[in-house]
């Protein structure tokens, strides 16, 4: 299999910029989408906007330690790595690269493959 490609969306001119949660989750918006950024630990990740489980949002969600976001509804651990729900119930949160660059914060989205687009 290929390596992902990404196209990249300025979100924010600095981290200052982005509206924050008491959870270190913000919300931001890409081609129309609402979506996530979270720190935790001075690392940078991108998350879905809404809970695979109960359709939450994750900005409602918190950070707790081991490097998960916790839903705010049924109190659901995802790694914010991979998405994976640590609880073992099967759900997955769809995850996005994050890049802080000189000029901002950038978020990653999969390119459009064939005639196929990928889900946000």
């Amino acid at each position: 299999m290929g390596t992902k490609k990404y196209k990249w969306h300025k979100v924010a001119e600095t981290a200052a910029d982005l509206q924050w949660t008491a959870g270190n989750v913000s919300e931001v918006e890409v081609e129309g989408k609402k979506l996530c950024v979270v720190r935790f630990n001075e690392e940078w990740y991108g998350i879905a906007h809404t809970c695979p489980h109960a359709g939450a949002p994750m900005t409602d969600g918190y950070v707790a330690g081991g490097c998960n976001i916790v839903c705010p509804v049924h109190n659901l651990k995802f790694n914010l790595k991979n998405g994976r729900d640590v609880n073992g119930e099967g759900y997955k949160l769809k995850t996005y690269p994050v890049e802080v660059r000189g000029d901002g914060v950038y978020l990653g989205v999969e390119d459009e493959v064939g005639f196929f687009k990928k889900w946000f």
